[in-house]
């Protein structure tokens, strides 16, 4: 309801305040958000619980527990994109203090979709973004399609603090982490980067290594498997409530104040943004708020 909220007012604002100089138009055809309207809306997300990231009087920098900013060098223009933006609101949802930190706080694309309406703008961001080595993208989950995204800082502290020491990991993170944006590995690259077969397999071992196919490796994230079952689990028993509800559907507010235990150590918040931006529900506005509907 916050966001919503936050939106309205940055459509007011975009419509009354900017010229058709200074709003242009993005490659989607829809309005390109002013840097006012953008602290409108990271301002609205403050509200549930997320930094003002585009405040001079604080800033802020990523770190490897939720809810744990600190001040530091980063200005505004660092977080000058919606994209980002929405990236920092998502990841302050997950409390890897729950998981007892053995994760890292992990993001979904399509849960950016939730929020930034062009698809086409989140994934060029995305994309600039993952060049720039400021977030990493794994693959994870059973879609081909189905992409997490982690902070880059994020990452290398879960790296240091969850496997063991010894050239392998010193080597994977000078060169793997800051020399290459790809999801997956193959052996010329490994070799290429001075990788010989024992390191490899201590790679594996280590967690950050999963096998593709026959020389092939997908660069992984430590405890995955611990947070996907969390995942799966909290995404089946939300959509099995709102299956359960009259015409499959229900109101967001109603949904929110449900005590579903699957939920729990991800959240409600974090699970709605997931079926939203994976087009597992629509999301209808109504006079008694907003409505998410089952997609058959």
């Amino acid at each position: 309801m916050l966001l919503k909220r936050g939106r309205n007012k940055l459509r007011m604002l975009s419509t009354e305040g900017a010229t058709t100089t200074d709003r242009g138009v993005n490659c989607c055809g829809c309005e390109s958000l002013p840097t006012l309207a953008s602290e409108i809306l990271v301002k609205a997300m403050k509200r549930s619980r997320v930094p003002d990231v585009f405040s001079n009087r604080k800033k802020v920098r990523v770190t490897g527990t939720a809810h744990n900013w600190e001040e530091s060098s980063i200005s505004p223009s660092e977080v000058a994109s919606e994209t980002k933006a929405a990236l920092l609101y998502l990841r302050s949802l997950v409390n890897v203090q729950v998981f007892e930190d053995r994760i890292p706080p992990i993001v979904f694309k399509q849960q950016v979709y939730s929020i930034v309406k062009c698809k086409t703008a989140a994934d060029k961001q995305i994309n600039d973004l993952r060049e720039k080595k400021e977030i990493k993208l794994f693959r994870l989950g059973k879609e081909s399609d189905t992409f997490a995204i982690v902070f880059t800082d994020d990452y290398r502290e879960h790296v240091r603090r969850t496997m063991a020491d010894g050239p392998a990991k010193e080597r994977f993170l000078d060169t793997v982490l800051e020399k290459t944006s790809d999801v997956s590995l193959d052996k010329k690259t490994m070799t290429d980067l001075g990788f010989k077969d024992e390191e490899i397999t201590q790679l594996l071992h280590g967690g950050v290594l999963n096998v593709r196919d026959v020389g092939s490796w997908w660069i992984a994230i430590p405890g995955a498997g611990i947070f996907m079952k969390c995942f799966n689990k909290g995404r089946d028993s939300i959509l099995r409530s709102i299956r359960k509800s009259k015409y499959q559907k229900i109101l967001q507010q109603e949904l929110e104040d449900r005590k579903l235990r699957a939920v729990q150590k991800l959240g409600i918040q974090y699970h709605i943004h997931d079926i939203i931006g994976a087009e597992l529900v629509t999301r209808l506005d109504t006079t008694s708020g907003t409505m998410l509907r089952l997609d058959q």
